[in-house]
């Protein structure tokens, strides 16, 4: 294997963890147990960040689709596929608030 090989996919994984370090610590501000579970690339078999309990995956893309992203005056977009679960995309830091709001109950 050449140097050249083992550099390839570098700087996405990077982003990737840059991803989890931000999400933990975005949690953490709101006083949120929160911990980054895929540490030097280990793959934590339940998730990347755990937040209150709670496994969360973290992906980072140059671009993310257009259709995912919340318009005009929506706070999150529902998404499904055909025979599939239904999702909700909603900012991070708005989601973030809604777990500490939860949590002070």
């Amino acid at each position: 294997m050449t140097k050249e090989n083992s550099r390839r996919g570098r700087r996405n994984r990077q982003r990737g963890a840059e991803l989890q370090r931000e999400v933990t610590r975005m949690a953490r501000f709101y006083e949120l147990d929160a911990h980054n579970r895929d540490r030097g690339g280990a793959q934590h078999e339940k998730g990347d960040v755990e937040i209150e309990n709670k496994y969360y995956g973290c992906k980072r893309r140059k671009k993310i689709a257009q259709w995912l992203k919340p318009e005009k005056q929506e706070i999150g977009v529902f998404v499904r596929e055909d025979y599939g679960s239904t999702f909700v995309v909603l900012d991070a830091e708005y989601y973030i608030g809604l777990l500490e709001c939860l949590k002070r109950k």
